[in-house]
């Protein structure tokens, strides 16, 4: 099967402009006989929200809003299943009675941090929540009151046989532990999939970098090898597992304007990185690997052999073998 990542560098609150950029950039790249398709997380509204009130006017209704058309409208044109994030709206009291001063997400505002999978017919196939909030999410979010989504996906005979792949959805800090607070070796996202037997994963980010805005433009084209390692120990079980399962992992780039995770003025960069391989049997596989700073779509064949492989070697640090 073929599965694709689209990263880009998506502006705060400019819809049309997102989708405009996001269909650009799969038009240049025009990527053929695609089966899964999977965008960043809060992929055509932004993510560095900081309050309930900010992101309001861009909350979707749950699974029939813009994203959702975009996602239905690309899956006919590409024939492929579509995974996109986007704010969800699931209940709100009438305008009239909103005091915008006293939004927050325990108030009658009702919101969660989602991503919606739809099949090349328009299908809803998975919808899922953010479990794990991360410190800017708590401002408007509500964590998911079911958890952890496994769920089925069909995949239709184009470049493959018919396959049905059990997909363990995550988003972003999910993989984390629990408001970093739960113990590392309790690896959540990881354990959930492993026990739910799950045969991928599918996960939309927004992940966060540290390197500044020289380094990044330095190494545009150059995976973050660093964010790539501390995902990768947070597959932990999966990794050790004695079978493989594919990874997807669609993260965004580029920078936006407001407040970093410690309060201060001086926006948020992102890590881009976004990868598609396999981990299991002691190693990881990678297929595809998309630069820190760089927009467009990768493509991998998973019928072929992956470019590297990252092992650990006894004794060693973890190293990539291509």
């Amino acid at each position: 099967m073929r599965i694709a990542c689209l990263q880009f560098n998506s502006e705060l609150g400019r819809l049309n402009e997102n989708i405009a950029r996001a269909n650009a950039l799969l038009q240049a790249a025009s990527p053929q006989t695609i089966d899964l398709l999977v965008l960043p997380e809060l992929a055509f509204t932004g993510y560095n929200y900081p309050s309930l009130s900010s992101i309001l006017p861009h909350l979707e209704p749950t699974a029939s809003g813009p994203s959702t058309a975009w996602a239905k409208e690309t899956a006919s044109r590409l024939n492929c299943i579509v995974t996109v994030g986007y704010p969800e709206l699931c209940t709100a009291p009438p305008t009239s009675n909103i005091n915008i001063h006293d939004l927050s997400p325990a108030g009658g505002i009702i919101a969660y941090n989602s991503t919606v999978s739809v099949s090349p017919r328009g299908e809803i196939l998975a919808h899922y929540r953010k479990t794990h909030l991360y410190y800017t999410d708590e401002t408007w979010a509500r964590e998911s009151p079911s958890g952890w989504l496994s769920s089925s996906l069909t995949f239709a005979p184009k470049t493959c046989p018919e396959r049905i792949l059990r997909a363990n959805f995550g988003i972003c800090m999910d993989l984390n532990p629990h408001k970093f607070e739960a113990p590392w070796e309790a690896y959540e996202f990881a354990s959930h999939a492993l026990a739910s037997e799950s045969e991928m994963l599918v996960l939309s980010m927004a992940w966060l970098t540290a390197l500044d805005v020289s380094e990044l433009a330095a190494h545009a084209e150059e995976p973050d090898l660093s964010t790539l390692s501390y995902w990768i120990a947070r597959l932990k079980p999966l990794v050790e597992a004695d079978k493989e399962v594919i990874a997807v992992f669609g993260n965004r780039c580029g920078m936006e304007a407001g407040k970093n995770p410690l309060g201060v003025e001086e926006g948020v960069r992102y890590a881009g990185s976004s990868w598609i391989g396999k981990v299991g049997n002691g190693a990881v596989k990678i297929w595809e690997i998309m630069g820190r700073a760089q927009e467009g779509v990768i493509v991998a064949d998973t019928e072929q052999e992956p470019k590297w492989i990252l092992r650990q070697q006894p004794g060693d640090d973890d190293e990539l073998e291509g």
